[in-house]
């Protein structure tokens, strides 16, 4: 794993560095699912001691992108087709009802940042850049359910991004780089279609345009990771 992961040199906290450096690498394929997290390597490697390593493991874990086995570790979740096809499935439930209800909420201020986080999110374009443009992603989608004021609602969406798309998703389009212009472009019109219904207060709309961008981000898996299409064929039903 000594190639894997760069020394850390960061004034920030050390357990938040620590967490943003494995997360990304299990996002980026450099840390495979099923793949055992030794904390005492890990510590090595990034050069720091192994009570950050240790409070980051627990981090990943809460979010789901590692699971503790008992007596024998930590290591990067696998998720199998079945996994992968209820995730997006329960995203595409939940999401679309959060959207429909925030729609007649949101304020003028929150469309405002909405329209500039896609403004940023057109400049980030690059594969170096991906990281950020992740970012951006996930704060358009979940500010929309935050909007809503569904307590719970909006802690069972942000449970189901810690998994999907940024870990399956973006980790097969940064492995096939010559699909990453395209699905980039593909991003930002489904985005901008979502902000102009909201624009319009057209609750139905909205959703209509959220479950066509999650249903084409479900089709994609059966291209990037290799998800066989049939499992994805239920969601063109709901």
């Amino acid at each position: 794993m000594s190639d894997q992961l760069e020394s850390i040199q960061s004034h920030r906290p050390l357990t938040d560095v620590v967490f943003e450096r494995l997360r990304d690498a299990i996002v980026d394929g450099r840390l495979k699912a099923g793949q055992w997290l030794r904390q005492e390597t890990l510590a090595q490697e990034l050069g720091v001691s192994q009570m950050p390593v240790r409070e980051a493991l627990k981090r990943l874990v809460a979010e789901g992108l590692a699971q503790r086995i008992p007596y024998k570790g930590v290591k990067v979740v696998e998720f199998s087709p079945e996994d992968i096809v209820d995730i997006c499935t329960v995203r595409l439930v939940l999401e679309s009802l959060a959207v429909r209800l925030a729609t007649p909420l949101i304020t003028d201020e929150e469309l405002e940042r909405l329209k500039e986080n896609l403004r940023e999110l057109e400049g980030y374009t690059s594969q170096d850049q991906i990281a950020r443009r992740r970012q951006l992603n996930d704060e358009f989608h979940l500010s929309i359910c935050r909007a809503s004021g569904r307590r719970y609602l909006i802690r069972l969406v942000e449970t189901l991004w810690k998994w999907f798309p940024s870990v399956i998703l973006y980790e097969g389009t940064l492995r096939q780089k010559e699909l990453l212009p395209a699905r980039m472009d593909q991003e930002m019109r489904e985005h901008r279609a979502i902000l102009e219904a909201l624009e319009r207060r057209d609750a139905q709309q909205v959703e209509e345009e959220t479950r066509r961008h999650i249903r084409n981000l479900s089709q994609e898996l059966t291209e990037v990771p290799g998800i066989p299409k049939e499992a994805i064929n239920l969601l063109k039903t709901l």
